[in-house]
């Protein structure tokens, strides 16, 4: 008996050791914040389906998602740019104030221009123009989304991801109740993307003046704008941003997509319905997403054994991935039933083919993660744009087709995935072994 115990000690002795490792501490933290925020996001829709009308749901999640990618527009690629930058620069306080003060300025200038055409990109949303509340919320909702993307990578970079894990755990909690008692004071759309424009606020105001500085030395937030010690950190950014914009309007554009193909009536419902079974099946997609982040952050401290930390991060992945699709697969209908019969009807289908994209993006992190170790920005740019423009094309043609509409477009979005996946392979094959010469980002910082 003693013998047997033995071994089995060991196993798990040794498995207890990896997980302490800063490796899967990060990539537990960031997928652990993708189970609060698609969780409690389910608990949200689930309770909001029930006191709004579906095609209050789709304005309001149309409008949202817009404004986030309009956030990730805004960052200019900075949170990739400080999780391979931050762990080897000096004055990490001022490195992170100033990718936050450029990040501020360009959110606030994308919210004004989309105000202004608005009427012209979405008429549909015009509506917010007519309320001074929403125009003001509008401005100040792009910019904290803005501000939430370089907060959360920094603290990925410094290999404390449970700072991101409360600041999206306060947002996922806080829009709830707001949600619900908003339906009282402003029925309708407005209620509910004011309870998450607001909730979003309050957790990147709570993340920069409390979470941070307790976690970065001497850390104090505020404005800095100087350029020429972050230059290297920008270079490296801006093909990064390039990549991350495309590929964010693969993945936040659907819904407006939706919107434009099926007019305002129809568009509102089935947007609802598809952007519920993204953010259920994004619950998959944060397991290599996560891992593959917090290998990337590990690579890029010095001394790091890249080959062992990937072997790992891969086994990772897959001892999650695969159970989590066979789940999904099975009780997609159940989920979705909570959600109303609309949901339950429409969006299986949507929500088990999404799933099934989990396998390229799992495929697909292994390879950007190299490409990105590398400095290498280019593979990164081409391959968004073959996704999201698949994804995008694809399904703005398939949505046309009245047998398929958002089943279609999950079809485009699984292709779209995976048509990347060989281009990204033979880049990262025939990548340089050697890591480039640059300057070390943050010297002479103050």
């Amino acid at each position: 008996m003693d013998e047997a115990r033995n071994p089995m000690t060991r196993l798990v002795s040794r498995a207890w050791d990896q997980a302490k490792t800063p490796l899967y501490r990060n990539a537990f933290f960031i997928m652990l914040t993708g189970v609060i925020t698609n969780g409690l996001g389910f608990l949200f829709w689930f309770l909001v389906a029930h006191e709004y009308k579906d095609a209050d749901i789709g304005a309001a999640v149309t409008l949202f998602q817009v404004l986030g990618f309009l956030g990730t527009l805004a960052n200019l690629g900075l949170g990739i740019g400080l999780i391979r930058y931050m762990p080897e620069a000096e004055d990490k306080t001022a490195l992170l104030n100033i990718s936050l003060t450029l990040t501020a300025f360009v959110s606030l200038l994308l919210g004004l221009v989309f105000l202004v055409g608005l009427p012209v990109w979405i008429p549909d949303l015009s509506f917010v123009l007519q309320e001074p509340l929403y125009i003001l919320t509008i401005l100040v909702c792009t910019v904290v989304l803005g501000l939430s993307v370089v907060l959360d990578y920094a603290s990925i970079a410094i290999r404390r991801a449970e700072v991101q894990t409360w600041r999206n755990a306060v947002f996922s909690i806080l829009k709830i109740p707001l949600a619900i008692g908003l339906v009282y004071f402003l029925p309708g759309r407005a209620g509910v993307f004011l309870a998450m424009a607001f909730a979003v606020g309050v957790s990147v105001v709570i993340t920069g003046l409390v979470h941070l500085p307790r976690t970065i030395p001497h850390y104090r937030p505020r404005p800095a704008l100087r350029l020429d010690p972050i230059r290297p950190v920008l270079r490296f950014s801006l093909g990064n941003y390039a990549a991350a914009t495309i590929a964010a309007a693969g993945y936040l554009l659907p819904a407006p997509l939706i919107f434009a193909v099926l007019g305002s009536n129809a568009g509102a419902v089935n947007a609802a319905y598809f952007y519920v079974a993204l953010i259920v099946a994004s619950l998959l997609y944060f397991i290599p997403t996560a891992t593959f982040t917090s290998l990337l952050a590990e690579s890029s401290q010095e001394n790091a054994d890249r080959r062992h930390d990937e072997r790992h991060a891969i086994l990772l992945s897959i001892a999650l991935l695969i159970p989590g699709i066979v789940f999904m697969w099975i009780f997609s209908a159940p989920l979705l039933q909570l959600f109303g019969p609309g949901f339950a009807s429409r969006a299986v289908t949507p929500l088990r083919i999404l799933a099934i994209g989990s396998v390229p993006v799992f495929l697909s992190g292994i390879y950007t993660t190299r490409v990105r170790v590398q400095k290498r920005t280019r593979p990164l740019i081409v391959s968004a744009a073959i996704t999201t423009g698949i994804t995008l094309g694809l399904g703005w043609f398939l949505l046309h087709d009245a047998g398929l509409r958002i089943d279609g477009l999950a079809y485009a979005y699984l292709v779209g995935q995976a048509a990347a996946i060989p281009y990204l392979i033979y880049e990262a094959r025939n990548a340089s072994k050697t890591r480039p010469s640059e300057p070390n980002p943050g010297q002479g910082l103050s």
